[in-house]
């Protein structure tokens, strides 16, 4: 995967994350399922947009050489 879709691909997932985050935390924070499981999205959201960002190892290659 190339570093430019890499980054593409790593703000879309950081906007889904902002998002969520809002529709999460908007009307106010209760400890209650759906807002921990709106903040696990948030959270899933942000750490894969580190993995595509950040490509730690050459995780996202999968074997290609550049």
């Amino acid at each position: 995967m190339d570093e430019q879709r890499r980054r593409r691909v790593a703000v879309i997932w950081t906007g889904f994350a902002l998002v969520m985050a809002y529709v999460t935390l908007s009307d106010g924070f209760a400890v209650g399922v759906s807002d921990l499981l709106g903040l696990v999205a948030v959270a899933l959201g942000l750490g894969l947009a580190y993995l595509y960002y950040a490509n730690p190892g050459g995780m996202l290659d999968f074997g290609e050489t550049e």
